[in-house]
């Protein structure tokens, strides 16, 4: 699975007459955004020495009973765990492009849940949002890929890089009982 792949749906439907094309392309963008995040997320939990091949179904398990973990604590818990942020990885322009993100997360959990979010969006200005997720996606891909090996598209983030990467408070997470209590540190850092 490549950036491409993963936003074909999301083309197809802006590409057809259909009258919800652009709110619907605008909320599977962001769910693309978030899952991208917990993809790397996983990956670079997975490369702790002490988990191997078959621990990613456990590890997926305690990642499920952790019901509040969004873009905000994956970005939170890949600065926990690797020796660099996001924001040094993403580059310029982070702190600006992630509250772009951040209004868009607003008004997606607005439409997303039936209501109104006050800005009378049009269906041009929803496009220029989808087109910012997937400048953001392809940014973080290339960027992440170049760092750490993964784009966070990849199917099964539950692998070992071919690198040795650079991880830190290894401890937090060497075991799946350490991985649920950083889990839960992550969400009540909200």
């Amino acid at each position: 699975m490549s950036y491409d792949d993963e936003f074909a749906t999301v083309e197809v439907l802006l590409r057809s007459n259909l009258e919800t094309r652009a709110v619907d392309s605008f909320a599977i963008s962001l769910m693309k955004v978030e899952r991208q995040m917990r993809r790397i997320f996983t990956f670079l939990i997975f490369q702790h020495d002490n988990y191997k091949i078959g621990d990613g179904a456990e590890l997926r398990k305690i990642l499920v009973e952790n019901k509040d973990m969004y873009l905000k604590n994956f970005i939170q818990g890949i600065d926990l765990i690797f020796y660099k942020t996001v924001k040094q990885i993403y580059g310029l322009n982070y702190s600006n492009d992630y509250e772009q993100i951040n209004s868009i997360t607003l008004d997606r959990n607005k439409i997303f849940h039936g209501q109104i979010t006050g800005k009378r969006l049009s269906r041009e200005e929803l496009i220029e949002r989808i087109e910012f997720m997937k400048k953001w996606c392809k940014n973080i891909a290339e960027k992440f890929y170049e760092e750490v090996g993964y784009d966070g598209f990849g199917r099964n983030a539950y692998r070992k890089s071919p690198n040795k990467l650079s991880l830190k408070n290894l401890e937090r997470f060497e075991s799946f009982d350490q991985y649920k209590n950083l889990l839960k540190e992550i969400d009540r850092r909200k």
